[in-house]
């Protein structure tokens, strides 16, 4: 048995408080620099997935102008439409939509984004999509690169493209 006047109780005690004391500190420290890296945007938690997700087809059918004059062959083919993105900018790291027209392809057919950097060459962005009824296709893409890029959807097969849309990253 211990007694009271035991000189190994006081040091117990003080132990027990010191732990106590640094169990409490360390937890205000990892909560307020979590919270500061949160607020900076280090963390990486609030990254979306890497993998785009697939697409169902629009049910909703594309309303298409009828041919009121013959016009000349040229002006009558369909030809492939990129949709711009409202306004133009997105902030890093936020998904935007790739959604467009190759009409001259199949349903089915694999088509490749691609990116341009300032007067760069066209580089294969890391996202295909699959064609769907007339050529149409529809993703969802994310890029933290900042600046100024162009985009555009390809038939690697054809070599058709959509004309370029821009959109400013940042």
């Amino acid at each position: 048995m211990t007694s009271a006047s035991d000189p190994r109780r006081p040091a117990a005690r003080a132990a027990g408080w010191l732990a106590l004391i640094g169990v409490a500190l360390g937890v205000a420290v990892g909560l307020f620099s979590a919270g500061a890296l949160t607020a900076t945007g280090v963390t990486s938690a609030d990254l979306p997935p890497l993998a785009a997700p697939t697409t169902e087809p629009s049910t909703t059918p594309t309303p298409t102008a009828a041919p009121t004059t013959e016009a000349p062959e040229d002006e009558a083919k369909p030809k492939p439409k990129l949709t711009p993105i409202p306004g133009n900018r997105v902030s890093p790291g936020q998904r935007f939509p790739i959604e467009g027209v190759i009409p001259t392809v199949d349903s089915g057919t694999v088509l490749q984004v691609q990116v341009k950097d300032g007067d760069g060459p066209w580089d294969d962005f890391p996202v295909t999509v699959a064609a769907q009824d007339g050529g149409r296709f529809k993703t969802e893409i994310y890029t933290s690169r900042t600046g100024e890029r162009k985009f555009r959807v390809t038939d690697k097969a054809s070599g058709d493209s959509t004309p370029e849309i821009t959109v400013t990253i940042g």
